[in-house]
């Protein structure tokens, strides 16, 4: 039995019909859909930078280059895969779907815009950029810098001189004979006294 054209094209359109949601399903989880720091990451020099790029896929490739100040993109890693990798000052990790740099003490010269190229089942590509400041100077700055200056000597409490404290001489010395003086007058009156009252008495 044949079966006529109009027929065998509804079963063609049907069976497209039901394949049509698997292969959107399919296509939608191929999509990397790359999400990464942007904008500006700024820290003062000496501190921890990082920046990162999360993929809904895992990683096959990772290329980063610096630009500054106009010049060519200075490469930083190039065609990397899973795995930890360093190199001047910078640290990568790349593990399953997520890449992070990371600068453990940034200095000056790895400020500027970082160009990510990712490869995951596409290639996409991102940018950060890294601004680098003066650390903050800490309260009481200049006063510690004198204390600590090898021109200057501060003595310990401990080793301050202390004043001493001496007795004046003359006027104890004036008082002790005050005092015999007194003592004696005071005998000779009791002594006269004691004479007369005897002699009374006889």
């Amino acid at each position: 039995m044949l079966t006529s054209a109009p027929s065998l094209l509804v079963l063609m359109m049907l069976g497209a019909l039901l394949l049509l949601p698997s292969s959107l399903s399919v296509h939608k989880g191929g999509w990397d859909n790359p999400t990464c720091t942007s904008g500006v990451v700024s820290v003062s020099r000496g501190e921890r930078a990082e920046m990162a790029c999360n993929i809904s896929n895992p990683f096959v490739l990772v290329t980063i280059c610096l630009v500054v100040s106009g010049k060519e993109c200075r490469l930083i890693f190039k065609d990397v895969a899973q795995g930890h990798f360093s190199q001047d000052g910078w640290k990568l990790w790349v593990q399953g779907r997520t890449a992070q740099l990371v600068m453990v003490e940034a200095q000056d010269t790895q400020a500027g815009k970082y160009i990510w190229e990712i490869t995951g089942h596409q290639r996409s590509t991102a940018c950060t950029t890294l601004n680098i400041s003066e650390p903050p100077d800490p309260p009481f700055t200049r006063f510690f810098y004198r204390a600590t200056s090898p021109e200057m000597t501060f003595f310990q409490p401990k080793d301050i001189p202390q004043p001493q404290m001496r007795t004046p001489v003359g006027p104890v010395l004036l008082l002790v004979i005050l005092f015999i003086l007194g003592l004696g007058l005071v005998l000779s009156w009791f002594r006269r006294r004691h004479s007369a009252t005897t002699q009374q008495c006889l």
